[in-house]
């Protein structure tokens, strides 16, 4: 029963990750003012399946100097990462034994670091090591923070249940009493899962792509499926915190749209000012409100 129930969990996953990127194709389209796909049977509502079926049946390129073993295991770690994540959670709100629901979930994300060290060494390419680089170092500042962020209202809530942080909001949002920390939560989530303006390690006029330059076919396909659900995962775990559980589906849309409209209006940000942002102001404005939580 319990396989079953996470088999079915991650077919959906995989399935809301297909729709969202056309969804997002859509809407790109629409705010660039021409058509988004359109052609693939319905007005291309089935164009991520075909999307899909064309990249797991093309062959993969294995290139003499790549270290084959860490070049296959990045994107399947990758992809491992985010369903064990979602697998997390479905565990989480089943009413698991563990009280520590939350720092499960965050425990697991963390792990996404080996698979950015996999693909980027195991490529053996300087622009993909580079990208790689510039990934962990991104991937680690703002995860501090973004933890940071999650104690706080954790404390507030008194559990680390997400249950009990949707019946704290029954009455009142956090999203409401808190918008300061909604809109830096939103940054922190866009910064961790390496979304525009901070994709920073996939610049193509720097990197010719970031860490995963040598990648096609399934593989490729593998790690955009993981970026994807890991957009999914932080705009879930955003309604969760701070709009509660009510109307949950509609609320976690309305979370992903924001990724998308940020990716269509604002352009990269420095590389600088990236880690300048983290570090002097974020991170400072994070333990800061920590601190008042405890104070409180």
């Amino acid at each position: 029963m319990l396989m079953i129930e996470l088999l079915l969990s991650c077919v959906g996953v995989l399935l809301s990750i297909a729709f969202f990127t056309l969804v997002e194709r859509k809407i790109m389209g629409l705010m660039h003012y021409r058509k988004g796909p359109n052609k693939v049977i319905l007005s291309g509502v089935s164009q991520p399946i075909s999307d899909a079926a064309k990249l797991l049946t093309k062959e993969n390129v294995n290139y003499s100097h790549n270290k084959m073993s860490m070049y296959t295991m990045g994107p399947c770690v990758s992809l491992m990462v985010m369903l064990l994540c979602w697998g997390a959670y479905n565990h989480a709100y089943g009413g698991v034994s563990s009280t520590l629901k939350i720092l499960l979930v965050i425990s697991i994300m963390g792990l996404s670091a080996y698979a950015l060290i996999f693909m980027s060494w195991g490529s053996n390419s300087k622009y993909a090591l580079l990208g790689g680089y510039r990934s962990i170092a991104q991937l680690i500042s703002y995860e501090v923070c973004l933890i940071l962020f999650m104690l706080v209202l954790l404390y507030t809530a008194g559990s680390y249940h997400f249950t009990s942080l949707c019946l704290v909001q029954q009455n009142y949002w956090f999203g409401v009493s808190s918008l300061p920390l909604l809109l830096v939560w939103l940054l922190l989530c866009m910064a961790e899962s390496n979304r525009t303006p901070f994709d920073l390690s996939e610049g193509e006029s720097e990197l010719v792509s970031g860490f995963n330059v040598e990648y096609g076919a399934g593989l490729f396909a593998f790690i955009f499926i993981s970026e994807y659900g890991m957009i999914l995962l932080l705009s879930f775990i955003t309604t969760m915190l701070f709009l509660g559980a009510s109307v949950i589906l509609l609320k976690t849309m309305m979370i992903s749209m924001v990724f998308i409209w940020v990716r269509c209006s604002f352009p990269r940000v420095r590389w600088d000012m990236l880690m300048m942002t983290a570090w002097k102001l974020i991170l400072p404005f994070s333990v800061s409100a920590l601190t008042l939580g405890l104070i409180l």
